[in-house]
């Protein structure tokens, strides 16, 4: 799922977008990335995923493939990113803008993050 994310870096944004053909918005690219786990049915918005039953994860330990959220313009949710490790996350951020590899440490993202996720069970 990872590797699915990082094959559409650099992939325009497009609102509502959610293939390497036509673009992405945050979400699409989590659904896209995760379409690889075919059990998986995920809700289709940022807000939504962030609604999701499953485990909440401290930042301190994020895995691989957890799913990060922000709150950017809203007082809710907004925005939703795959973590890759080391700090990083890769996600399509808005308008104008390409997927992407963002840092969690950068204080944009620190000062918007809200929760993580875990979607799928770590092996």
């Amino acid at each position: 799922m990872i590797d699915r994310a990082l094959g559409a870096l650099g992939t325009p944004y497009r609102w509502g977008g959610s293939s390497p053909h036509h673009g992405f918005d945050c979400s699409g690219l989590v659904q896209y990335a995760f379409k690889t786990q075919s059990d998986l049915e995920l809700p289709r918005t940022s807000r939504d995923l962030s609604r999701l039953d499953v485990p909440t994860v401290k930042r301190g330990d994020l895995q691989p493939g957890d799913l990060l959220f922000f709150r950017i313009r809203s007082r809710a949710v907004d925005h939703v990113a795959i973590y890759i490790g080391e700090g990083r996350f890769v996600h399509a951020p808005r308008r104008g803008t390409k997927v992407r590899i963002d840092h969690l440490n950068n204080a944009y993202w620190q000062r918007h993050f809200q929760l993580a996720k875990r979607v799928v069970a770590q092996a």
